[in-house]
């Protein structure tokens, strides 16, 4: 945090060392300062200052355009006219909401409705929030999709066939559709709901350039994904020893059972517990009835071509979903312990 004031320089210095704003080598330049150096020389030396004192609009604004030479994102406060220019070239104007200027608000991004600097820092948090739920969002979905596409071609690589030789496909297309649209859907929604991750403002503030989704990423992704590939073609297999029907079934399930456990998996990497957002336990339970409907009902077991499962096919399901479970947990931890960390 930099201040920049119009008061005197000995005033600005009082307030900055009680709000502990200084440091030992930190600098304090008025406008006089400023006009005695050129843009170059300003970002050399602009990380020292900590305030800039008598300073005039035209100052303001080569401050804000020497931090973002150093391509830092830079957000600028303030309230009259002459902090108009600063706050529209900042990559974030903030405005003050009960004393700024219509002039100071409409070149602004944000407006703090409360006069209050320390809503700037709720309005981060609230911001990492969101966008955690939307990484959280891509994450749920992109494996969920993923393992249902590895699950098809997998089982054809494999050369799965039914009891009686015929070639076997694990899932069928109105299967596919549903999980899509009900199993996945609920759940995903749900999501966004979620609230900020108590940790959120111990984490370094993300790079602009960083995509919403690297390279790492996508790989821990794709692993995540094989597991519980796997994981279903195990309860497909199994299914296959008695009849095609009941192997589809197991499959079915088993992926939805497993798409639901990873809800919580996603969640938990933020420091999520289960019941920190009642919408997701009601979106889960909500999913696993509509499954039950679906794999129980004798007219929607033809739509669906299910067939009932019983206490052993359940039996296979739930160790199924404990191994997935089990081994994306380490996976999850050896990308968390071995991930890059910026200071």
């Amino acid at each position: 945090t930099v201040m920049i004031t119009g008061d005197h320089k000995e005033t600005a210095v009082a307030v900055a060392k009680e709000l502990k704003l200084m440091k030992e080598n930190s600098l304090a330049l008025t406008g006089a300062d400023l006009e005695k150096m050129d843009d170059h020389q300003l970002k050399e030396c602009v990380r020292d200052i900590a305030i800039y004192a008598r300073t005039s609009a035209i100052h303001k604004l080569r401050i804000v355009r020497a931090w973002k030479s150093l391509e830092e994102v830079v957000a600028m406060t303030g309230d009259g006219v002459n902090d108009a220019p600063a706050i529209k070239e900042a990559d974030i104007g903030v405005a003050m909401g009960i004393t700024g200027t219509d002039v100071t608000k409409e070149a602004s991004d944000m407006v703090i409705l409360d006069d209050n600097f320390a809503s700037i820092v709720n309005a981060v948090e609230e911001g990492r929030g969101i966008y955690d739920n939307i990484i959280k969002f891509v994450n749920y979905l992109m494996s969920s999709n993923i393992a249902e596409l590895l699950v098809i071609f997998m089982g054809m690589l494999l050369g799965f066939r039914d009891p009686a030789g015929n070639p076997f496909v694990s899932l069928s297309a109105v299967q596919l559709l549903w999980l899509n649209l009900v199993t996945d859907g609920f759940p995903a929604i749900t999501l966004g709901l979620d609230p900020v991750d108590p940790t959120a403002m111990n984490r370094p503030p993300r790079k602009p350039s960083d995509s919403i989704f690297s390279l790492r990423s996508a790989f821990q992704l794709f692993l995540i994904s094989s597991v519980v590939a796997i994981g279903t073609l195990i309860a497909c297999h199994f299914g296959l020893r008695q009849s095609g029907e009941l192997a589809q079934t197991m499959a079915f399930t088993t992926l939805v059972m497993l798409e639901l456990v990873r809800v919580q998996m996603v969640r938990s990497q933020y420091h999520m517990s289960l019941l920190s957002n009642p919408f997701i336990l009601l979106a889960l339970a909500s999913s696993l009835l509509l499954q039950l409907v679906v794999v129980y009902t004798p007219f929607l077991q033809t739509v669906f071509g299910t067939v009932p499962l019983h206490l052993t096919e359940w039996g296979v399901i739930l160790v199924v979903a404990i191994g997935v479970w089990f081994l994306s947990t380490i996976i999850n931890r050896l990308f968390q312990q071995f991930s890059p960390r910026r200071t």
